[in-house]
């Protein structure tokens, strides 16, 4: 009788501490392949690789730090969706070369070969078997070409949700726990499968539009009409679904529903108003996002956001430390300065020394280092080990 995990699950970690070569890795992950040649890190490389995950999907992360890394990266059974919080990575594709940068969730296609150039990076990424993927699309009723399942990138409106991190995050332990297998981790699988299909339109469809440009254009409705409180009727008719499939996608992808997406992102834009308005009234905030109630108004609010809209406005932040403190949290994985934090607030340095010491009883290096531990701490897609 096997005593082998369901399905392959595993669990796997590499580094240069323990002797591994580089090359090692994708040999070893990928049952000695030969789709990764001229593989190579550079002697002053301090790299960590960690993995968990099974046959159909594995989570996987990669501290490389210090030397540069590199290779070739040829046609594979998975596609990958990666995240950069550190770094910069150069991927060259027959057609084009694209340059990924911290923030941003990028998806490389099965099919797709390509060279890669890095350095300073810390990876964070899944990798979901295409034949997987392929069912759960067919499963879900996805037109899938007959060819190579090849992705276009996320939209920025869907990227500045974050969903699948956000799931990922919701999913975690269950995930890094390796008594979840079988058909309990084939179904969180299947959640995290279906929200790349969801947010990663799928090229070649011939007139279909893919459900990721559908939800894509619900957002971006949402958004630019959130005042006026379309119906989700109204949302959905913006951008071709049924009332019904826009309540699935939404479901699948976001967790929530149309209404109540959009009444919290008026809850949002709301806040934004109290604290960057020059002198708001909340009674008006609230009217100008269609809040008419202001007692539930205020119980809305203080369920979002654990405070009420008074408070927000009474305590709110000097604007020049609102714009520094947006400014770092924009560029947290990059290299920061006084001097650039400074004026992207519009301050002198000194100045804006004196305001952080007033606001947050620290200095901006200060600031931006403990922002910095607290990330590392919890993680985008979390340290997978």
């Amino acid at each position: 009788m096997s005593t082998a995990p369901p399905n392959g699950f595993r669990k796997a970690r590499y580094t240069h501490d323990d002797g591994t070569d580089y090359a090692t890795i994708f040999t070893a992950e990928y049952a000695g392949r030969e789709f990764a040649t001229d593989t190579f890190a550079t002697a002053d490389t301090r790299y960590e690789y960690t993995m968990v995950g099974d046959d159909d999907l594995t989570l996987r992360s990669m501290r490389a730090l210090g030397g540069r890394r590199g290779g070739v990266i040829g046609p594979r059974t998975d596609h990958v969706v990666f995240w950069l919080t550190a770094g910069e990575l150069e991927m060259h594709f027959p057609d084009r070369t694209r340059v990924v940068r911290p923030g941003t969730p990028y998806i490389a296609s099965a099919s797709e070969a390509y060279r890669f150039e890095s350095s300073g990076t810390v990876y964070h990424g899944i990798h979901i078997a295409d034949a997987f993927l392929r069912e759960v699309g067919r499963q879900l009723g996805f037109r899938l070409p007959d060819g190579p399942l090849l992705f276009d990138q996320q939209d920025e409106a869907i990227a500045r949700r974050e969903p699948l991190r956000h799931l990922i995050r919701e999913l975690q332990g269950s995930l890094l726990d390796d008594r979840v297998t079988g058909p309990m981790r084939t179904a969180l699988n299947r959640r995290l499968a279906t929200v790349v299909l969801d947010t990663f339109p799928i090229r070649n469809r011939g007139e279909d539009v893919p459900v990721a440009n559908r939800l894509r254009d619900a957002v971006r409705f949402i958004e630019e009409h959130a005042a006026e409180r379309p119906s989700v009727t109204r949302i959905a008719a913006a951008c071709g679904l049924s009332e019904r499939g826009l309540q699935e996608v939404f479901a699948r992808t976001m967790g929530t529903t149309p209404r109540r997406f959009l009444r919290d992102h008026r809850l949002d834009r709301a806040r934004d108003e109290l604290l960057q308005a020059d002198d708001p009234s909340v009674g008006m905030v609230a009217n100008h996002w269609g809040f008419t109630n202001p007692g539930r108004f205020a119980r809305d609010y203080r369920e979002r956001f654990g405070e009420d809209p008074a408070t927000t406005r009474r305590d709110r932040s000097n604007p020049r430390v609102r714009a520094a403190v947006t400014f770092i949290e924009q560029h947290l994985d990059g290299r920061l300065t006084v001097a650039s934090i400074a004026e992207a607030a519009g301050v002198r340095p000194r100045r804006l020394q004196q305001l952080f010491r007033a606001e947050h009883g620290t200095t901006p290096t200060e600031f931006v280092a403990d922002l910095r531990r607290r990330k590392a701490a919890t993680g985008a897609l979390a340290d997978t080990h």
